[in-house]
């Protein structure tokens, strides 16, 4: 499951109580399994939040440094070059407001 918080940042949640390590692998950090490794909490879901630039991403969590997932939950999904499901991730630019001290 892939969610942009009000505050711009990606937060990515994936639920496998039996796994001993998730990482997220991606466009994002060119494909590498030790980049972005995520947290267990006590239900069983692995999280992390990232900090991305608005645009469109191909991603993939690792289970036990072998097994290659793609999270049906995300934006989409579509098939790999390599073969198998790749998930889809569109990050919004984050609108800011401004506001003008008065004079």
């Amino acid at each position: 499951m892939v969610t942009q918080q009000r505050d711009g940042l990606i937060e990515f949640a994936y639920f496998r109580p039996g796994a001993s390590q998730v990482a997220l692998a991606g466009e994002f950090n060119d494909w590498r399994v030790g980049a972005h490794p995520m947290r267990r909490d006590d239900r069983g879901w692995w999280r992390i939040r990232l900090a991305l630039p608005s645009g469109e991403y191909r991603f993939k969590y690792v289970v036990d440094r072998s097994l290659w997932e793609a999270d049906f939950a995300a934006y989409g999904v579509e098939m790999s070059k390599v073969g198998g499901w790749t998930s889809v991730l569109y990050v919004a630019a984050v609108q800011t407001t401004t506001i003008a001290a008065a004079a």
